[in-house]
Formats: structure tokens, sequence, C-alpha cells
């Protein structure tokens, strides 16, 4: 029984582009150091006499791929800037070396950043919906009469309560949303899309006879 299937990942490499007397060629990086050179014994050979025998060296350091000029003739270029010490490589960069342009792709950093993102987009939908107050039926119910800018006495009508009740209740809405009076706590409502209905059922109550 085969087993899970091994996720590939895909080598940094120099792609050397191609004209009408020469093909494309791709010089994988597949080792922690190698030179670039027209030497026959570089480890990544570019033929072209603009490029010195041993030109410039590539190496990784903790996750990154830097590239150094070793004294060459005609010098080592990203991005048109001269290379005057170790430079770590990006996704993209275009290097010369002499007088022939490479372009620089890594795609595994790529792809780690795209799922980095991924997660932290996740995690933030997540942390929104933590931070969203969560109100009892009966605040509910206060929001939404707040809502439509009834008094506190006529709440206290439609609740049957008292307006020392309503007042309560009010304050613990500013309380949960963290806004100190009924206009910020309609608008925070709104802000967090809190469920406000405009016409909140009656509270059914037992009427004690007197």
């Amino acid at each position: 029984m085969a087993g899970p299937a091994k996720r590939l990942t895909p080598q940094p490499m120099l792609v050397v582009p191609g004209d009408g007397a020469n093909p494309s060629a791709t010089l994988v990086i597949d080792a922690d150091e190698m030179f670039v050179g027209r030497r026959p014994t570089s480890h990544l050979v570019i033929s072209d006499p603009h490029v010195s025998q041993t030109h410039a060296r590539i190496r990784r350091s903790s996750g990154a791929i830097l590239i150094e000029d070793l004294g060459s003739t005609n010098g080592t270029f990203v991005n048109s800037e001269p290379v005057t010490g170790p430079l770590a490589l990006r996704h993209g960069d275009i290097v010369r070396f002499g007088a022939i342009d490479v372009r620089f792709e890594d795609r595994a950093s790529q792809m780690i950043q795209g799922e980095s993102t991924e997660v932290m987009e996740r995690a933030g939908d997540e942390d929104a919906l933590l931070e969203r107050p969560v109100l009892s039926p009966r605040q509910s119910e206060v929001l939404a009469f707040l809502k439509q800018g009834l008094t506190n006495p006529q709440i206290a009508e439609r609740l049957g309560v008292t307006e020392r009740t309503v007042k309560a209740h009010c304050q613990e809405v500013y309380d949960r949303l963290g806004v100190p009076n009924r206009t910020a706590a309609v608008d925070a409502a709104h802000r967090l899309g809190l469920p406000l209905e405009d016409q909140p059922p009656t509270t059914q109550r037992l009427q004690t006879p007197r």
C-alpha cells in the first residue's frame, strides 16, 4: 500500500534567458555553497566571455540565499545595484554576471509566505469572533429599544419594570460593549454586526393580582 504523498519543495534556481542562438537554461541551487563562473568545473556554469572563470559564490545561510561577488572583472549586480558584500536574494531578483542577466526564482519561499498569510487571515477572523460581545436576551432587547430612541420611562413601560432597573440594564449593555452612552452603544452594535430587531418582542409577564 502506497504511503501518503510527499510534498515536493522546489529548489531555488537561476533562470538564464535564451536568445536566437542559445536556448534558456536553469541553474538549480541544490547545495549549501556553489560557485558561479565560466570555468567548466564551476557548480553553476555560464559560458560567456564577460563572465569570470570564478565569478561569484552563492550559499545558504539561515534559510536565505546569499550571493557574493568574488572580485570578478565585470562585477555582479542585483537589480542593477552592484554587489559589494554578501547579499540576500529574493524571488524575482534580476542578477547580472558581467553582461548576462538571469532571474532568481525561489518558489518555496513564495509558498511559505502564502501559507503564512492564509493562517494569519484565518486567525484574524477567529479573533474577531472572539472579541464580539455576547448579550443576554434582555440586554439585546434593551439595546433594540435604544436603537428605536425610546427613553428610559418608555422602556420601563414596555418591559414592566422600574426606571432604575432599566438604567441597570442599560449600564450592563454599555459595559459589555465598552461604550459610555446609548448613542455609542447603537453605533457599536452596528459596527460589530450585532443583530438589532426594529420591533423586539414584548416580554410576557405574569401579573400578580392585587
